[in-house]
């Protein structure tokens, strides 16, 4: 990792990771790094980085074998990820007409339900993290996710994204997502959710 850092163009900064592009062998790369939080202690510190970065590249294995497109996993280190640079515009960037919206929310909820069906919640499932390519739709950002099968984690989910986009594309979201054999059950614990007047997001420190 570091030997390659004069390669590294500095490309976002996350809540507790940074984003590089990197070029390996002439293709584009992305290299997730989770960073030093001095307000911890250094073992303490160590420890929780490496068991994040490990856990994250678990979940996008499982997702990726359950035919649920995310960038493709190439390395991964005790701090790093280096992983596929997916080209095209996050969801909540691009200009859509209302016939592209139905296709693309509806396609939104199908790749959820397959999430939650392969076990896995993501914990920010929002227009934010999902990349319109010419490929299709890409899931990213799994630096919340974990391996599940929990009704309120199901449900947080579809929430979220329920929060982030307008009523009509949340109705053709969930047309997509209908497909879940729990879809009655999630949505009935996500308006126990909502009765409870706030609700409590996972935030990586």
């Amino acid at each position: 990792m570091q030997k390659s850092r004069e390669l590294q163009k500095f490309f976002a900064r996350g809540a507790e990771a940074k984003l590089y592009d990197l070029k390996l062998l002439g293709l584009p790369v992305l290299v997730k790094e989770r960073t030093k939080k001095q307000y911890r202690a250094k073992e303490l510190d160590d420890q929780i980085r490496m068991s994040r970065t490990r856990n994250e590249a678990r979940v996008m294995l499982r997702a990726i074998a359950a035919g649920i497109n995310v960038p493709k996993l190439l390395s991964v280190g005790e701090y790093f990820i280096h992983m596929q640079k997916i080209d095209g515009k996050r969801l909540r960037e691009a200009k859509l007409n209302e016939a592209k919206k139905k296709d693309i929310f509806k396609s939104a909820g199908e790749m959820l339900a397959k999430l939650h069906a392969a076990g896995i919640v993501h914990g920010d499932f929002t227009p934010a993290n999902i990349i319109l390519s010419k490929r299709g739709l890409y899931l990213i950002d799994f630096g919340l996710a974990s391996l599940s099968n929990e009704l309120e984690e199901k449900a947080v989910d579809i929430l979220l994204m329920e929060k982030s986009i307008s009523p009509k594309e949340f109705a053709y979201f969930l047309n997509g997502y209908k497909k879940s054999k729990e879809l009655k059950s999630i949505l009935g614990r996500m308006q126990e959710i909502k009765k409870r007047g706030r609700y409590q997001i996972r935030t990586e420190e």
